[in-house]
């Protein structure tokens, strides 16, 4: 894979952008991103633009069902989830934290999160890998809000427990 993807050192999670500008995405790299979570047991992701600059980002995820992923918003952001293995619940919030609704998509299936809607995406399979599509650049801490009502998870492993439960995941 060394001569279709260069590692990007200096992301969050283990990270990787295509050599080429015009590579296909296909089973290879599927494989790959299944043979580095059995390996290291950590997320991973190709993303298929060249830079976290670009105006517009297509990456290609795999997320693990026992990590929790923050509810959080963008307010000129959405995100589009298509799912290529696996199965995924999108629950989308209030801004007080009470559930607006949730939804199941599986392989196949297209999601797209509404702008300034507080949101999570729970993997439900062991992993589920999708590909996600949206406005760029990537801002770090600015690029997504984070309620007030989050700050317990951050503490407690018990209340994503609880919160998980609640979720039905």
């Amino acid at each position: 894979m060394k001569n279709y993807l260069i590692e990007d050192k200096k992301a969050k999670s283990k990270s990787f952008f295509f050599r080429k500008k015009s590579t296909i995405f296909n089973r290879k790299f599927i494989s790959f991103l299944e043979s580095n979570y059995l390996k290291y047991k950590k997320d991973i992701r190709i993303c298929m633009h060249k830079k976290s600059s670009d105006k517009h980002h297509d990456m290609i995820i795999l997320q693990q069902r026992k990590n929790f992923y923050l509810p959080h918003k963008h307010l000129r952001k959405s995100e589009t989830y298509h799912i290529i293995k696996g199965k995924m619940m999108c629950v989308l919030f209030y801004n007080n934290g009470k559930i607006k609704s949730k939804c199941v998509i599986s392989k196949n299936n297209i999601f797209r999160t509404p702008l300034n809607t507080f949101h999570t995406m729970a993997p439900l399979t062991k992993y589920v890998i999708y590909h996600e599509s949206k406005m760029g650049p990537f801002l770090k801490k600015d690029d997504s809000i984070f309620p007030p009502w989050v700050n317990k998870f951050k503490k407690s492993k018990k209340e994503i427990l609880k919160f998980k439960k609640k979720l039905r995941i």
